[in-house]
C-alpha cells in the first residue's frame, strides 16, 4: 500500500508534535509538511500536493474554514480532515457543506486520528461521534433541520446504505456487505440524493444526522 502523505496545519507546536509523534510510528503515513497560518496552507499544498491536509479551524491570517474550497481547487485529489475545539454545528455544517471528508474535536483527537485517517484514506468520510452527537443535540435544541416531506420515504435498502455511508463505508466496501455491485451502490445513492434533493456525500450523511435517519455509533 502507498504512503499516504499528511500536511499538518495547525498553529500550536504541541498539536503538530502530537500528531507526529502518532504518525512516527506508522509506516503507512509520512508527514511532508507544516502549515503554522493560513498563507503557509496555500503555499504548502501548492508545493507539496499531500493526500490530506489535517486543517485547524483558527488559525492566523485565514480561517481554516475559509482555505477548504482553495485547497480544493489547487489539489483536487488532496482530502482534508478538520481538527478542532469548535463543536457548534455552524462551524460543522459549513465545513461538511465545504466538502471536508472528516471533523474531529480536539479532546478526543488522540483516539480519533487514525481512525478518521483510515477511513478517509479508503474514500469514506468520518465524523468523531463526539462530533456527531454534538451536532445533533443541537440541532435539536434549536429546532433542527426542515422536517423530511411526508411524501419521501427511503427504502429498508436505502436506509442500510445510509447507515454505511455515515459509518464511512466506501461503495465497495457497502457492495460487499449488501451482496451487490458498487455500481448499484453509486445508483442507489444518487438516487437517495435525488429523492432528498441533496447533491453530496457530506450533505446525506449531516442530514441522516439531523433526522435520525441513523443512530450514531461509537468509531
Amino acid at each position: 500500500m502507498p504512503t499516504v502523505s499528511v500536511l499538518i496545519a495547525d498553529d500550536h507546536d504541541l498539536i503538530r508534535e502530537g500528531i507526529k509523534t502518532i504518525l512516527r510510528s506508522r509506516a503507512d503515513y509520512r508527514v511532508v509538511g507544516e502549515a503554522i497560518d493560513g498563507e503557509d496552507v496555500v503555499t504548502q499544498v501548492k508545493q507539496l500536493k499531500p493526500d490530506i491536509v489535517l486543517l485547524d479551524i483558527t488559525m492566523p491570517k485565514r480561517s481554516g474554514l475559509d482555505l477548504i474550497e482553495q485547497v480544493h481547487r489547487l489539489s483536487p485529489g488532496t482530502k482534508i480532515i478538520i481538527i478542532s475545539v469548535h463543536r457548534s454545528h455552524l462551524y460543522i455544517t459549513k465545513a461538511l457543506k465545504s466538502g471536508v471528508n472528516g471533523y474531529l474535536h480536539k479532546d478526543n483527537a488522540t483516539e480519533d486520528l487514525l481512525p478518521a485517517l483510515r477511513r478517509v484514506t479508503a474514500g469514506g468520510t468520518y465524523l468523531s461521534s463526539a462530533v456527531s452527537e454534538y451536532l445533533t443535540e443541537q440541532l435539536a435544541q434549536e429546532g433542527g433541520a426542515p422536517p423530511v416531506p411526508r411524501q419521501v420515504s427511503l427504502t429498508e435498502r436505502e436506509t442500510d446504505i445510509v447507515r454505511l455511508t455515515v459509518e464511512g463505508k466506501t461503495a465497495r466496501e457497502i457492495a460487499s456487505l449488501l451482496f451487490i455491485s458498487p455500481r448499484t451502490v453509486e445508483n442507489h445513492k444518487q438516487a437517495i440524493l435525488k429523492k432528498l434533493g441533496l447533491h453530496k456525500t457530506s450533505d446525506l450523511i449531516k442530514y441522516a444526522l439531523t433526522h435520525r435517519i441513523v443512530e450514531v455509533d461509537e468509531p
